[in-house]
């Protein structure tokens, strides 16, 4: 059993002053459930069984966990997709009367954050506090809704430790040196990648951090729970090491403390499918809190300059970057939504371009106008068939607004409460 307090937190030799709960982004988004539309359900792609399945369990609250950013950096267009997926999924479930719960992390410790820390001469809590600024701000002009649980890993760091001593105590672990590793059984490898070749998963896990050249270990895969920390790297000593946990651990004791597992939703891109969320899912199974999630879903990955955005090929487009320029963050909403949420796309500057043409376009013909029931009712159609917003932007393009409101939907307000899209007026 861990027996550390977030007091006795060391970085280096001096005590840290650094942990508190972490605050969320307030938001005034119109947000509405229509009666008319409860027996209908949400439907999307589960990755774990490659099938469509519908969202929610016998009318209990839905369980949403979508792992959040690592905040060495703010929110480029990749983690801007991701977290409007997910806000998109929201808005159509609390328009079909469905109550959610959603839990987003931050993994304010991390091996990223303290290399930035390296590199930069800035202490890494004050890079974690800065960036999450410029995360909350943009989330907020994004139209973003707030999650239910804003959770950071520091915060919750007995919790996380305990989990990590159960894992030892059970067995479900193995030391090397001064660091533990899961033991991961090749008989119960997630449906996640069940189908992908070991040499395959070996690749992928070396290129995604993971050590699988360490001497000592029993499987190449086994995901590191307890490492040591580095000089100037936060670190806790309990009765097993000094150090500080890995990854997976972290999200599964945030989901079981925050959520109801099985979670409804475990959501992502598609680059936490391996390692990430099959380790989280075999090692939830191993400490006796059974099924992890009932759907996995995975967004795809944006691309930039030929390869997708990423720290070490620093092709990053950045939110908080493109709004300095002066763009409306409605119309970045925009562009984001003209891309199915399970696909992978490529990011040019014609997008935004073409994203404003299309925004003024909008705004101009419907603001203050209506639409009939029917064009309603197959906009929710469309977006409760695998989340297709794409599907509902073309076909707005055909929609002929109407002036009378009299048995009509007001156009602005089923955008923004379905669509997260205020149409506010263009010079």
């Amino acid at each position: 059993m861990a027996s550390s307090s977030l007091a006795n937190i060391l970085d280096g030799s001096k005590t840290l002053a650094y942990c508190r709960n972490m605050k969320s982004w307030s938001s005034n988004s119109v947000s509405h459930s229509y009666s008319k539309y409860s027996n209908e359900t949400l439907i999307m792609f589960d990755s774990k069984f490659q099938k469509m399945n519908a969202i929610g369990r016998d009318n209990k609250r839905i369980q949403i966990y979508v792992c959040g950013i690592t905040p060495y950096d703010s929110a480029h267009l990749g983690h801007a997709f991701t977290y409007l997926t997910f806000d998109l999924v929201i808005r159509a479930l609390n328009f079909i009367g469905r109550q959610t719960n959603y839990v987003q992390n931050i993994t304010d410790i991390d091996d990223p954050l303290f290399e930035r820390a390296r590199q930069s001469g800035a202490k890494w809590q004050t890079i974690v506090e800065s960036q999450l600024d410029i995360y909350r701000s943009d989330m907020l002009a994004l139209n973003i809704l707030p999650p239910n649980h804003f959770v950071g890993v520091m915060e919750n760091m007995e919790l996380i430790i305990s989990r990590i001593g159960e894992t030892i105590s059970k067995d479900l672990s193995y030391q090397i040196g001064t660091e533990w590793y899961f033991k991961t059984d090749p008989r119960k490898l997630s449906k996640l990648v069940d189908s992908i070749p070991k040499n395959e998963l070996l690749l992928l896990a070396k290129e995604r951090g993971c050590d699988t050249d360490r001497q000592g270990k029993v499987n190449a895969l086994d995901p590191i729970i307890w490492k040591a920390s580095k000089d100037d790297e936060p670190n806790w000593k309990e009765d097993f090491g000094t150090g500080r946990p890995g990854w997976h651990i972290q999200c599964i004791s945030l989901a079981n403390k925050y959520a109801e597992l099985p979670l409804d939703i475990q959501g992502g891109g598609k680059d936490l499918i391996f390692p990430h969320h099959s380790m989280s899912e075999e090692q939830n199974s191993a400490l006796g809190f059974g099924e992890l999630a009932l759907n996995f879903c995975h967004v795809g990955m944006v691309s930039y300059q030929g390869s997708k955005m990423s720290k070490s090929k620093g092709n990053l487009v950045f939110v908080h970057q493109l709004i300095e320029e002066g763009i409306s963050p409605m119309v970045i909403r925009l562009a984001l939504m003209q891309h199915h949420w399970r696909s992978d796309w490529e990011y040019e500057r014609e997008l935004i371009d073409d994203s404003k043409e299309f925004y003024s376009e909008m705004s101009k013909k419907f603001r203050g106008k209506f639409i009939s029931q029917n064009d309603q009712d197959k906009i929710i159609q469309f977006v409760l068939n695998d989340l297709d917003v794409p599907k509902v932007l073309n076909f707005l393009k055909e929609v002929k607004p109407l002036s009378e409101s009299e048995n009509n939907v007001s156009i602005d307000l089923l955008l923004e409460a379905l669509l997260g899209l205020k149409l506010e007026e263009v010079a």
